[in-house]
């Protein structure tokens, strides 16, 4: 009799660990950084941040929207806080765009993901043919613009 009770007692509390992990197949949060250039302005940020909800992954932004954006002369405090963003971020998102290509700002963002080992993913815009020189180099991964590659890259 206590063998049978052990193993329905067993069972229960397997099925409810195993429910406990599986409930409704929730994905994990996310915790991401989007690297963007300040200047350039927050439509391409703004689009990124729209796919991304699109993808129904749940995520944290630890970014820096354009409207929060921090005194560019204060570089030893940008980088202080950009690192301190960064620590709990297992994905990088970079902007690939053209426009950033002598985006000091960016650059520094890369070599601290970098210093970090996070996974540093380059968003190619629609219709650009290349991406610059130093995001190419540096990035893990290389997607484009589209939530299924997004999606991909969120996982």
């Amino acid at each position: 009799m206590k063998g049978i009770l052990k193993l329905i007692i067993g069972g229960i509390t397997t099925k409810l660990v195993v429910d406990h992990f599986n409930k409704n197949n929730e994905i994990p949060q996310r915790r991401i950084f989007i690297s963007h250039s300040w200047k350039k302005g927050s439509d391409d940020y703004n689009q990124l941040i729209n796919k991304l909800l699109d993808t129904n992954i749940p995520f944290y932004n630890h970014s820096i929207p354009v409207d929060r954006a921090f005194d560019e002369n204060r570089k030893m405090e940008l980088e202080k806080i950009f690192r301190k963003k960064m620590i709990n971020c297992s994905k990088i998102f970079v902007l690939a765009t053209r426009g950033i290509k002598n985006d000091t700002f960016v650059m520094t963002e890369i070599k601290i993901a970098k210093s970090l080992k996070k996974e540093i993913i380059a968003v190619k815009p629609y219709g650009q043919n290349g991406i610059p020189t130093f995001i190419r180099k540096n990035s893990n991964k290389i997607i484009s613009n589209n939530i299924n590659s997004i999606k991909e890259a969120l996982r």
